[in-house]
Order: C-alpha cells, then sequence, then structure tokens
C-alpha cells in the first residue's frame, strides 16, 4: 500500500511541477517579447516648445482671416474682419499658451493685415 501511495505522490510532484515550468517558460517567453519590442520601437517623440506652438497657431488665424477675407470689399470686409476677430479673440482667451496682453498684440496685429 505504501508503494502505490509513494507513487501517487510522486506522479503529483510531477504533475505540478511541470505545470510550474510551463508558467515559468511562458514568463519568460514573455518577458523576451516586452524586450524585443521595447528594443525595436524606434519613434522618438518631438515635443515643440510653447514659442513654436504659439507661432503656428498665429500663422493659422492670420492665413483664415486672409482665406475669409479675399474678395471682400467695403463694409463687407470691414464687417466680416471685426467678426473673425471677435471669434479669435475669444478662442484665444481659452488658450493656454496665450496671456491677455499677447492676446492683444495678437489681435493688433492681425487687424492691422
Amino acid at each position: 500500500m505504501c508503494k502505490k501511495a509513494d507513487i501517487l505522490l510522486f506522479l503529483l510532484k510531477g504533475f505540478f511541477m511541470d505545470s510550474e515550468i510551463i508558467y515559468s517558460v511562458f514568463g519568460i517567453v514573455v518577458l523576451v517579447i516586452i524586450i524585443i519590442l521595447v528594443l525595436r520601437s524606434k519613434e522618438v517623440v518631438v515635443s515643440r516648445s510653447q514659442e513654436d506652438k504659439k507661432n503656428e497657431i498665429i500663422s493659422n488665424y492670420k492665413q483664415k482671416l486672409q482665406d475669409a477675407l479675399n474678395g471682400l470689399k467695403g463694409d463687407a470686409r470691414v464687417e466680416k474682419k471685426k467678426k473673425l476677430l471677435g471669434q479669435i479673440s475669444n478662442e484665444l482667451a481659452l488658450n493656454i499658451y496665450f496671456e491677455e496682453d499677447e492676446i492683444r498684440e495678437v489681435i493688433l496685429a492681425l487687424s492691422k493685415e
């Protein structure tokens, strides 16, 4: 009877040992895959400075203003320009990159164009 119990115990130990090995191998394979993916990723995130972002926003507004006013003359041009400058001012007031004095400067520069 002892031999059957010993054999059963031996088989159970072998079974649990095999599952531990399988989990270990699986963990190592996953770790190697993660390391390979991290090393292969060559994507570089380029962050722009706050000045670059401000300049891009201003140039976009200049282009938007020129496109909207293209072909208009007289009072229609003045009214359209007032409307757009008010809209731009409101948008810039919500923008985190611009302070109030900078908004005034941008609107003044845009109004002269």
